[in-house]
């Protein structure tokens, strides 16, 4: 993909301010937040813990209401909706059928007593797009798994059996079995060596190609090698939004020039130190 946005915005945060009580008096964690995820891209959302992203994604996710400001979503072509977390049970499910999340701990996160398949299937029934047990939820999740190389010996897995990548990769499949128009990741290669790091890095990368991605971590050096674009939080605010390649090359915040200092450097031939 270029670095160039692509028109259509899906989804938009303008305004976000989030707070909290905490000892002492409110603190605020997200301080007037303006982002866009437009059609086709891939998003870093980048910030040292502490800086904001968790709870930019809770409130994106609509799992938190912003104390002000709004996040709207594209439905169609000409509408766009608030999104707001809804005490009425199936309020939002066109807003889970549009946005998915991988979460940081997906071994967690998955159903000790479903197989691969099965957890995949998950989302399909739940949001009203499949038949529990039918022939199309199956082929559609076998479909995202094989589409993320979790090939079908490991289908009938469940996760006890998978290693940290493979149940990685099967959230990202049951992220994209819904058919959203965006993912959101949370840390995805958070704690992985770096043979099963490549491999959701690579299953990230295939996201890509049907949906617009967002991956929100700490880790420079991984979103380098996957989003077009980083946004970078620093004390709640967004203190950078540009092309990842321009980013690396040119930081102008402090905050950001901090994170590209401590990428890891391998000497080229000239002796002048590059990104690892």
């Amino acid at each position: 993909m270029t670095g160039a946005r692509v028109s259509g915005v899906l989804l938009s945060a303008h305004g976000l301010v989030r707070r909290y009580r905490a000892p002492g008096g409110e603190r605020t964690v997200l301080d007037g937040v303006d982002l866009d995820v437009h059609r086709g891209e891939s998003l870093a959302l980048l910030g040292r813990s502490g800086a904001g992203k968790s709870t930019l994604l809770r409130v994106l996710l609509a799992l938190e209401a912003p104390d002000a400001g709004a996040v709207t979503a594209a439905v169609g072509d000409d509408e766009r909706r608030s999104v707001r977390p809804h005490w009425r049970t199936g309020a939002l499910r066109w807003y889970r059928r549009a946005v998915q999340h991988v979460p940081q701990d997906s071994a967690a996160s998955l159903d000790p007593r479903l197989s691969a398949l099965q957890a995949v299937e998950q989302p399909l029934v739940r949001l009203g797009l499949h038949r529990a047990g039918s022939v199309a939820a199956a082929e559609r999740a076998a479909e995202c798994l094989e589409a993320v190389g979790v090939g079908a010996a490991l289908h009938g897995h469940r996760p006890r059996q998978l290693s940290g990548g493979q149940a990685q990769r099967v959230a990202i499949a049951r992220a994209l079995a819904p058919r959203p128009v965006v993912v959101l990741a949370d840390e995805p290669v958070s704690g992985l060596d770096a043979p099963l790091r490549e491999h959701v890095l690579d299953a990230l990368a295939r996201v890509r190609s049907t949906t617009a991605l967002v991956v929100v971590s700490h880790d420079l050096a991984a979103v380098a090698a996957l989003c077009e674009r980083t946004a970078v939080l620093h004390a709640g605010r967004l203190v950078e939004d540009r092309p990842t390649c321009d980013l690396l090359a040119d930081p102008r915040h402090e905050a950001v020039r901090e994170l590209v200092d401590a990428l890891p450097r391998l000497p080229s031939v000239d002796g002048a130190p590059q990104p690892a």
